[in-house]
């Protein structure tokens, strides 16, 4: 995966394996586990897929946050 963020005035890339969502922010993991960075939420600009991770979803989006609460 791809984590791109802006820390000033320029957006900056970090290429991980993994990550983990927490309150303050995301922990990138690589290949074997590793702790390899962390970026607060608030200078997070996106995370994209590399070639061959991305996933196919049923009706080719992803479900939305509404979906959650559909009875």
């Amino acid at each position: 995966m791809k984590v791109v963020f802006k820390p000033g005035n320029a957006y900056e890339e970090i290429n991980c394996f993994d990550f983990r969502e927490y309150e303050q922010g995301v922990v990138l993991h690589d290949e074997k586990g590793y702790n390899i960075g962390y970026v607060p939420h608030e200078i997070l600009s996106h995370i994209e897929p590399h070639a061959g991770e991305e996933v196919a979803f049923e009706d080719g989006k992803p479900p939305s946050s509404d979906d959650e609460y559909d009875e």
